[in-house]
């Protein structure tokens, strides 16, 4: 059996933050940290290969954009799928999460067709390429027990 990455949820609301671990757990992801901000999870980042970011748009005092530009501008980190989540988007979100290199939005509450979906989706897309090509293979080639194959 392949031992499954690990998965980083980002909200500043610890209640919503503990609620998206347990879903996480529940759709066959038994590797799932939190942390209640952008620079906790930058730091989580930089000392543990994740292979999903999951983040909350409004956060304090470090939104989930900022945290995403963050992200896409590090070297290391930038090929991180990355998911934006939030009660609501308006076009200018979608817009500006787009340019800074969101992979995926997902309104809360969460409906499970379409976290696994999304997941899905996210988890399949090629690697960003920078001027050097980087390794195409997925950190994500595992089997998850309620998704599927990957």
């Amino acid at each position: 059996m392949s031992e499954t990455p690990p998965i980083l949820i980002v909200d500043d609301q610890e209640k919503l933050l503990k609620l998206v671990i347990l879903l996480m757990t529940r759709i066959g992801f038994p590797d799932v940290d939190g942390v209640t901000s952008g620079p906790d999870a930058l730091e989580r980042l930089r000392e543990r290969k994740y292979a999903l970011v999951i983040s909350d748009l409004a956060m304090e005092p470090m939104d989930g954009l900022t945290l995403l530009r963050e992200i896409r501008g590090d070297d290391a980190l930038m090929n991180t799928p990355f998911i934006l989540t939030e009660a609501s988007f308006d076009f200018e979100d979608i817009n500006l999460a787009h340019q800074a290199g969101a992979d995926a939005f997902i309104l809360k509450p969460f409906d499970m067709s379409v976290l696994k979906s999304k997941l899905k989706q996210v988890i399949n897309r090629k690697p960003r390429r920078r001027e050097a090509p980087l390794a195409a293979e997925s950190a994500l080639n595992v089997d998850f027990p309620m998704l599927g194959k990957f």
